[in-house]
Protein backbone atom coordinates (compact mmCIF):
# COMPACT_ATOMS: atom_id res chain seq x y z
CA UNK A 1 0.00 0.00 0.00
CA UNK A 2 1.07 3.55 -0.97
CA UNK A 3 2.54 6.11 1.62
CA UNK A 4 -0.08 9.11 1.79
CA UNK A 5 2.55 11.26 0.35
CA UNK A 6 2.90 8.47 -2.44
CA UNK A 7 -1.59 8.23 -2.94
CA UNK A 8 -1.57 11.84 -2.81
CA UNK A 9 1.01 12.16 -6.11
CA UNK A 10 -0.75 9.45 -7.74
CA UNK A 11 -4.13 11.15 -7.56
CA UNK A 12 -2.69 14.23 -9.14
CA UNK A 13 -0.90 12.48 -11.97
CA UNK A 14 -0.89 12.99 -15.26
CA UNK A 15 -1.30 10.10 -16.39
CA UNK A 16 -4.82 8.96 -15.48
CA UNK A 17 -4.44 4.92 -15.44
CA UNK A 18 -2.29 6.23 -12.29
CA UNK A 19 -5.28 8.30 -10.88
CA UNK A 20 -7.47 5.28 -11.40
CA UNK A 21 -5.48 3.40 -9.54
CA UNK A 22 -5.08 5.29 -6.78
CA UNK A 23 -8.59 6.31 -6.06
CA UNK A 24 -9.14 2.36 -6.72
CA UNK A 25 -7.50 1.60 -3.26
CA UNK A 26 -8.56 4.61 -1.48
CA UNK A 27 -10.54 2.76 0.80
CA UNK A 28 -7.38 1.15 2.31
CA UNK A 29 -5.99 4.65 3.16
CA UNK A 30 -5.93 6.01 6.61
CA UNK A 31 -9.05 8.42 6.93
CA UNK A 32 -6.34 11.04 8.04
CA UNK A 33 -6.10 11.46 4.18
CA UNK A 34 -9.28 13.18 4.08
CA UNK A 35 -8.79 16.52 4.41
CA UNK A 36 -6.05 16.68 1.69
CA UNK A 37 -8.22 14.92 -0.80
CA UNK A 38 -11.19 17.37 -0.08
CA UNK A 39 -8.47 20.21 -1.01
CA UNK A 40 -7.91 18.38 -4.34
CA UNK A 41 -11.92 19.16 -4.93
CA UNK A 42 -10.67 22.61 -6.02
CA UNK A 43 -8.02 21.65 -8.46
CA UNK A 44 -7.42 23.12 -11.34
CA UNK A 45 -7.41 19.46 -13.65
CA UNK A 46 -10.33 18.13 -14.05
CA UNK A 47 -8.84 14.56 -13.80
CA UNK A 48 -7.50 15.14 -10.22
CA UNK A 49 -10.77 16.46 -8.84
CA UNK A 50 -12.41 13.79 -9.92
CA UNK A 51 -9.62 11.47 -9.11
CA UNK A 52 -10.51 13.14 -5.57
CA UNK A 53 -13.78 12.47 -5.55
CA UNK A 54 -13.96 9.21 -6.58
CA UNK A 55 -11.36 8.47 -3.79
CA UNK A 56 -13.61 10.13 -1.23
CA UNK A 57 -16.33 8.25 -2.33
CA UNK A 58 -14.76 4.71 -2.11
CA UNK A 59 -13.62 5.87 1.72
CA UNK A 60 -16.80 6.96 3.00
CA UNK A 61 -19.09 4.08 1.27
CA UNK A 62 -15.66 1.37 2.48
CA UNK A 63 -16.80 2.32 6.14
CA UNK A 64 -20.50 2.63 5.00
CA UNK A 65 -21.03 -1.08 4.47
CA UNK A 66 -18.61 -1.83 7.17
CA UNK A 67 -21.59 -0.30 8.95
CA UNK A 68 -23.63 -2.66 7.85
CA UNK A 69 -21.71 -5.74 8.67
CA UNK A 70 -21.21 -4.11 12.06
CA UNK A 71 -24.68 -4.47 12.79
CA UNK A 72 -24.56 -7.74 11.48
CA UNK A 73 -21.93 -8.68 14.04
CA UNK A 74 -23.57 -7.01 16.81
CA UNK A 75 -27.07 -8.87 16.34
CA UNK A 76 -24.56 -11.88 16.68
CA UNK A 77 -22.81 -10.73 19.77
CA UNK A 78 -19.80 -10.29 17.67
CA UNK A 79 -18.98 -6.94 16.66
CA UNK A 80 -15.40 -6.07 15.48
CA UNK A 81 -14.57 -2.57 17.53
CA UNK A 82 -11.95 -1.55 14.26
CA UNK A 83 -15.14 -1.21 11.94
CA UNK A 84 -16.79 1.43 13.92
CA UNK A 85 -13.19 3.05 14.86
CA UNK A 86 -12.91 3.82 11.20
CA UNK A 87 -16.18 4.71 10.51
CA UNK A 88 -16.49 7.41 13.62
CA UNK A 89 -12.66 8.48 12.35
CA UNK A 90 -14.00 8.98 8.65
CA UNK A 91 -17.14 11.18 10.29
CA UNK A 92 -14.42 12.98 12.43
CA UNK A 93 -12.56 13.85 9.26
CA UNK A 94 -15.53 14.80 7.77
CA UNK A 95 -16.93 17.12 10.20
CA UNK A 96 -13.50 18.83 10.16
CA UNK A 97 -14.08 20.27 6.45
CA UNK A 98 -17.28 22.18 7.72
CA UNK A 99 -15.81 24.92 9.28
CA UNK A 100 -15.55 28.59 7.58
CA UNK A 101 -12.45 28.59 6.49
CA UNK A 102 -13.10 26.05 4.04
CA UNK A 103 -14.40 26.09 0.60
CA UNK A 104 -18.06 25.99 0.08
CA UNK A 105 -17.24 22.76 -2.44
CA UNK A 106 -15.70 21.28 0.37
CA UNK A 107 -18.09 21.79 2.72
CA UNK A 108 -20.82 20.14 0.32
CA UNK A 109 -19.33 17.25 -0.32
CA UNK A 110 -19.03 16.97 3.37
CA UNK A 111 -22.34 17.55 4.26
CA UNK A 112 -23.15 15.10 1.19
CA UNK A 113 -20.97 12.30 2.58
CA UNK A 114 -21.91 12.93 5.76
CA UNK A 115 -25.17 11.68 4.85
CA UNK A 116 -24.49 8.71 4.23
CA UNK A 117 -22.37 7.49 7.53
CA UNK A 118 -23.25 9.88 9.83
CA UNK A 119 -24.99 8.98 13.36
CA UNK A 120 -26.77 11.65 16.02
CA UNK A 121 -23.36 12.75 17.29
CA UNK A 122 -22.37 14.28 14.25
CA UNK A 123 -26.01 16.14 14.39
CA UNK A 124 -25.26 18.98 16.73
CA UNK A 125 -22.10 19.93 14.17
CA UNK A 126 -24.11 19.81 11.02
CA UNK A 127 -26.98 21.88 12.36
CA UNK A 128 -25.24 24.67 13.64
CA UNK A 129 -24.91 25.23 9.28
CA UNK A 130 -28.31 25.23 9.48
CA UNK A 131 -28.64 29.35 8.93
CA UNK A 132 -26.32 29.68 6.05
CA UNK A 133 -28.22 30.14 3.04
CA UNK A 134 -25.24 28.46 0.28
CA UNK A 135 -25.42 25.35 2.74
CA UNK A 136 -29.00 25.28 4.17
CA UNK A 137 -30.36 22.31 1.50
CA UNK A 138 -27.22 20.13 2.18
CA UNK A 139 -27.47 20.61 6.13
CA UNK A 140 -31.79 19.53 5.67
CA UNK A 141 -31.08 17.16 3.03
CA UNK A 142 -28.21 15.37 5.43
CA UNK A 143 -30.48 15.84 8.67
CA UNK A 144 -33.21 14.11 6.71
CA UNK A 145 -31.12 11.21 6.32
CA UNK A 146 -29.69 10.68 9.80
CA UNK A 147 -31.88 8.11 12.18
CA UNK A 148 -33.24 9.10 15.28
CA UNK A 149 -34.79 11.87 16.95
CA UNK A 150 -32.07 13.78 17.50
CA UNK A 151 -31.96 14.71 13.60
CA UNK A 152 -35.77 15.48 13.63
CA UNK A 153 -35.33 17.78 16.66
CA UNK A 154 -32.68 19.79 15.06
CA UNK A 155 -34.94 19.96 11.74
CA UNK A 156 -37.32 21.19 14.35
CA UNK A 157 -35.03 23.70 15.65
CA UNK A 158 -34.30 24.77 11.80
CA UNK A 159 -37.42 25.22 10.98
CA UNK A 160 -38.04 27.47 13.67
CA UNK A 161 -35.04 29.38 12.60
CA UNK A 162 -36.00 29.65 8.72
CA UNK A 163 -36.36 32.23 6.32
CA UNK A 164 -40.06 31.53 4.98
CA UNK A 165 -38.85 30.73 1.65
CA UNK A 166 -37.14 27.61 2.96
CA UNK A 167 -39.33 26.31 5.35
CA UNK A 168 -41.10 24.23 2.81
CA UNK A 169 -37.86 22.53 2.58
CA UNK A 170 -37.77 21.53 5.82
CA UNK A 171 -41.22 20.48 6.19
CA UNK A 172 -40.74 18.32 3.27
CA UNK A 173 -37.98 16.68 5.23
CA UNK A 174 -40.13 16.31 8.34
CA UNK A 175 -42.82 14.83 6.34
CA UNK A 176 -40.46 12.37 4.73
CA UNK A 177 -39.79 11.51 8.38
CA UNK A 178 -43.03 10.73 9.40
CA UNK A 179 -41.56 12.90 12.62
CA UNK A 180 -44.94 12.79 14.66
CA UNK A 181 -43.51 15.66 17.01
CA UNK A 182 -43.72 18.04 13.59
CA UNK A 183 -47.70 18.03 13.19
CA UNK A 184 -47.98 21.26 15.41
CA UNK A 185 -45.74 22.66 13.01
CA UNK A 186 -47.52 21.18 9.90
CA UNK A 187 -50.71 22.54 11.07
CA UNK A 188 -49.27 26.02 11.99
CA UNK A 189 -47.81 26.48 8.49
CA UNK A 190 -51.31 25.52 6.91
CA UNK A 191 -52.69 28.53 8.34
CA UNK A 192 -49.99 30.97 6.28
CA UNK A 193 -51.38 32.80 3.46
CA UNK A 194 -48.34 31.95 1.99
CA UNK A 195 -49.93 29.36 -0.84
CA UNK A 196 -46.42 27.21 -1.21
CA UNK A 197 -45.50 27.51 2.85
CA UNK A 198 -49.70 26.59 3.69
CA UNK A 199 -49.28 23.23 1.21
CA UNK A 200 -46.16 22.67 2.32
CA UNK A 201 -47.52 22.16 5.89
CA UNK A 202 -50.45 20.48 4.53
CA UNK A 203 -48.44 17.79 2.56
CA UNK A 204 -46.24 17.30 5.61
CA UNK A 205 -49.08 16.63 7.72
CA UNK A 206 -50.68 13.94 5.68
CA UNK A 207 -47.50 12.21 5.61
CA UNK A 208 -46.73 12.06 8.91
CA UNK A 209 -50.61 11.17 9.55
CA UNK A 210 -50.84 12.23 12.98
CA UNK A 211 -53.90 12.58 14.43
CA UNK A 212 -55.36 16.33 14.42
CA UNK A 213 -57.31 17.73 17.40
CA UNK A 214 -59.04 20.81 17.82
CA UNK A 215 -59.45 22.95 14.91
CA UNK A 216 -58.13 22.46 11.88
CA UNK A 217 -57.47 24.80 9.10
CA UNK A 218 -56.72 23.98 5.71
CA UNK A 219 -55.58 26.40 2.99
CA UNK A 220 -58.06 28.04 1.02
CA UNK A 221 -58.63 25.48 -1.71
CA UNK A 222 -60.38 28.69 -4.10
CA UNK A 223 -57.44 30.61 -3.93
CA UNK A 224 -55.29 27.86 -4.96
CA UNK A 225 -53.22 27.10 -8.51
CA UNK A 226 -54.11 24.06 -10.28
CA UNK A 227 -51.02 22.75 -9.27
CA UNK A 228 -51.34 23.35 -5.85
CA UNK A 229 -55.45 22.14 -6.43
CA UNK A 230 -54.05 18.89 -6.70
CA UNK A 231 -51.69 18.47 -3.81
CA UNK A 232 -54.54 19.28 -2.12
CA UNK A 233 -56.88 16.53 -2.62
CA UNK A 234 -53.92 14.43 -2.89
CA UNK A 235 -52.71 15.32 0.48
CA UNK A 236 -55.92 14.52 2.00
CA UNK A 237 -56.41 10.70 0.77
CA UNK A 238 -52.69 10.25 1.80
CA UNK A 239 -53.93 11.90 5.00
CA UNK A 240 -56.62 9.61 4.86
CA UNK A 241 -55.07 6.48 4.18
CA UNK A 242 -52.60 7.20 6.76
CA UNK A 243 -55.57 6.52 9.31
CA UNK A 244 -56.73 3.71 7.94
CA UNK A 245 -53.17 1.88 8.42
CA UNK A 246 -53.77 3.13 11.78
CA UNK A 247 -56.44 1.92 12.73
CA UNK A 248 -58.79 5.18 12.74
CA UNK A 249 -61.33 4.41 9.78
CA UNK A 250 -63.46 6.70 11.09
CA UNK A 251 -60.46 9.63 10.71
CA UNK A 252 -60.67 8.50 6.86
CA UNK A 253 -64.26 8.31 6.51
CA UNK A 254 -65.18 11.95 6.02
CA UNK A 255 -62.22 12.32 3.92
CA UNK A 256 -62.84 9.62 1.62
CA UNK A 257 -66.78 10.67 0.95
CA UNK A 258 -66.17 14.04 0.09
CA UNK A 259 -63.42 12.71 -2.37
CA UNK A 260 -65.79 10.79 -3.71
CA UNK A 261 -68.26 13.52 -4.55
CA UNK A 262 -65.53 15.71 -6.61
CA UNK A 263 -66.53 16.01 -10.10
CA UNK A 264 -63.26 14.88 -11.55
CA UNK A 265 -63.07 11.42 -12.60
CA UNK A 266 -59.58 9.88 -11.15
CA UNK A 267 -60.42 11.59 -8.00
CA UNK A 268 -63.17 9.59 -7.77
CA UNK A 269 -61.49 6.20 -8.98
CA UNK A 270 -58.66 7.37 -6.40
CA UNK A 271 -61.62 7.14 -3.49
CA UNK A 272 -63.38 4.03 -4.82
CA UNK A 273 -59.85 2.00 -4.48
CA UNK A 274 -59.75 3.56 -0.89
CA UNK A 275 -62.93 3.08 0.52
CA UNK A 276 -62.59 -0.51 -0.44
CA UNK A 277 -59.64 -1.19 1.82
CA UNK A 278 -61.87 0.23 4.72
CA UNK A 279 -63.69 -3.35 3.69
CA UNK A 280 -67.21 -2.94 5.58
CA UNK A 281 -70.88 -2.30 4.38
CA UNK A 282 -71.02 1.22 4.61
CA UNK A 283 -67.85 1.01 2.20
CA UNK A 284 -69.65 -0.99 -0.18
CA UNK A 285 -72.72 1.32 -0.24
CA UNK A 286 -71.14 4.11 -0.69
CA UNK A 287 -69.03 2.12 -3.98
CA UNK A 288 -72.52 0.91 -5.46
CA UNK A 289 -74.04 3.92 -6.87
CA UNK A 290 -70.92 4.28 -8.48
CA UNK A 291 -71.38 1.26 -10.54
CA UNK A 292 -74.25 3.15 -12.43
CA UNK A 293 -71.92 6.07 -13.33
CA UNK A 294 -72.39 8.04 -16.21
CA UNK A 295 -68.24 8.38 -16.46
CA UNK A 296 -67.14 5.15 -18.01
CA UNK A 297 -63.91 5.26 -16.13
CA UNK A 298 -65.63 5.28 -12.95
CA UNK A 299 -67.77 2.96 -13.71
CA UNK A 300 -65.74 0.24 -14.52
CA UNK A 301 -63.18 1.53 -11.72
CA UNK A 302 -66.53 0.88 -9.49
CA UNK A 303 -67.29 -2.75 -11.45
CA UNK A 304 -63.48 -3.67 -10.73
CA UNK A 305 -63.46 -2.88 -7.01
CA UNK A 306 -66.53 -4.58 -6.71
CA UNK A 307 -65.87 -7.64 -7.79
CA UNK A 308 -62.53 -7.62 -5.77
CA UNK A 309 -64.55 -7.02 -3.00
CA UNK A 310 -67.06 -9.51 -2.93
CA UNK A 311 -64.30 -12.63 -3.84
CA UNK A 312 -63.79 -13.88 -0.27
CA UNK A 313 -60.24 -13.10 1.11
CA UNK A 314 -57.94 -15.89 0.90
CA UNK A 315 -56.72 -17.37 3.93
Amino acid sequence: MPTTEEFLAEIQSDDEDVRYAAWSIAEQMDPAVIPALSELLLADEPGVRKAAAEALNNIVHSVGKEVDALALRAAAGRAEASESDKRQAVVKELLSLLGSERQEAERVMALRQLSLIATVDAVPAIAELAPDRNLREEVVFCLERIPGKTSEDALLGALANADDDFKPRVLAALGHRQAEEAMSACLEAMKSPDATLAMAGMKAAARIGGRVGGELRLPDYDALSEWHKTEFTDSLLRYADAQVEKGNPNGAWPIYRQVLEREEEHWQCAAIVAIAKIGTAEAAAAIFPKLRSDDSTVRITAQKTWERMSKPSEA
